[in-house]
């Protein structure tokens, strides 16, 4: 009895370690391990956690599109301005390819401007696949964090159609990370 109480424990806490985020919100959430197949050009290893506004898919809300997107990656380093550039747009390459909505569309466009030592803020410009069947902009904040007794880097994506006064900013930037993850 002794031995399923404990592997309940370490089941649990081996879930508990796929968690990047303080989920405070109780936004539904999705683990999706790397690398990805459906993204084959992002040649990333760990895992990505997912935390959607509970309005995220419905065109008429100010909450469409914006959610958290954040990688706990291998890395010996944090990632460049050109390589987070390049592996965003790798990874909504993959994620919209394959939509009802048109076969043709073209390659989402990242850009970055570095803020602090290891913050970004940008834009992306994207075909949406999923709800509008249009071409969409979303602005982004980024903010890494290297673990260096793990070697790994952690890159938490905020992402919102919405300019950065408006308030689902707020409600963004309030899912923090879960600072167990570098120790």
């Amino acid at each position: 009895m002794l031995f399923f109480f404990k592997l309940i424990s370490v089941l649990g806490q081996e879930k508990e370690d796929l968690s990047i985020l303080k989920n405070t919100k109780n936004w539904k959430k999705e683990i999706i391990k790397f690398p990805i197949d459906w993204a084959p050009n992002l040649k990333l290893k760990g895992f990505e956690e997912l935390l959607f506004s509970p309005k995220w898919s419905d065109k008429k809300s100010d909450q469409f599109w914006s959610l958290v997107i954040s990688w706990s990656i291998e890395a010996k380093e944090n990632l460049s301005k050109k390589q987070l550039e390049y592996n965003l747009k790798s990874y909504f390459d993959g994620l919209m390819k394959p939509n009802h909505w048109a076969k043709d569309f073209p390659d989402p466009e990242v850009s970055f401007i570095k803020n602090y030592d290891h913050t970004f803020n940008g834009k992306m410009t994207f075909f949406d696949g999923f709800y509008s069947g249009k071409i969409i902009t979303v602005n982004i904040q980024v903010e890494q964090t290297f673990c260096e007794n793990n070697n790994k880097t952690i890159i938490i994506f905020r992402l919102s159609p919405k300019e950065k006064r408006h308030k689902i900013w707020k409600t963004l930037n309030e899912l923090e990370l879960n600072e167990k993850l570098c120790n």
